[in-house]
């Protein structure tokens, strides 16, 4: 099944379908079609605020549908769980799903996957979440010049949400923990884990990275 002409499916190299969807563009109907969603996931947005619960809605109906295409479904019919780690599962194949301001990125695998997109911050912004890094990625982000500092801060930080995604932890693991850093090729600290860089479609001002649990 063709995924939704509103959703972009990026070129890669990668053992993952990654398609993205610009929810205050093209996909915009994500943020108020409910027609797919339980009862249950209506009910979970409305404990939102208004905005944030528009942008879960938006998440959940852009990952319902790629689900759909992926696996010739309904996209209302796919029975979407939540393992004792609180990470949504479906038992027909491994999926991640990232939101950032206006975008939703979502990966589909055959193994375990995590993905993750962020915005680049401000300088101070960045400045003070190094703090929440590894302490050698703190020390070697302190070396990098002000002008790259957000963008090379990103760059560590998506690569380890997508990692800690991919063990199915997500940010109950301390982030502190695990060193892989801004070089050019991530360090995988797991010897079952790759991650890599996305960087083919993703918009200027974002930074995406996704990871494999093998």
């Amino acid at each position: 099944m063709a995924h939704h002409p509103s959703f972009t499916v990026l070129p890669t190299s990668l053992d993952a379908d990654l398609i993205l969807a610009d929810t205050a563009a093209d996909a915009e109907w994500a943020r108020t079609d409910l027609s797919t969603l339980t009862e249950q996931e209506k009910n979970h947005a409305a404990e939102f605020e208004p905005d944030a619960g528009a942008i879960w809605v938006a998440g959940r109906v852009i990952l319902r549908h790629v689900l759909g295409a992926h696996l010739d479904q309904d996209p209302a019919g796919i029975e979407i769980r939540l393992d004792s780690a609180g990470k949504p599962r479906i038992a027909e194949c491994e999926f991640s799903v990232t939101r950032a301001r206006r975008l939703v990125l979502v990966a589909v695998s055959e193994d375990p996957v995590g993905v993750d997109l962020e915005a680049v911050p401000s300088h101070d912004v960045a400045a003070e979440a190094m703090a929440l890094l590894h302490p050698k990625e703190q020390s070697d982000l302190a070396e990098v010049d002000d002008s790259r500092l957000a963008e090379d801060f990103v760059r560590v930080w998506a690569r380890k949400e997508a990692f800690l995604k991919a063990l199915s932890t997500g940010l109950a693991r301390d982030p502190g923990m695990d060193y892989i850093g801004a070089a050019v090729s991530p360090a995988s600290p797991h010897p079952d884990v790759d991650i890599h860089d996305v960087e083919s479609g993703i918009p200027e001002g974002y930074r995406a990275a996704i990871a494999f649990n093998r």
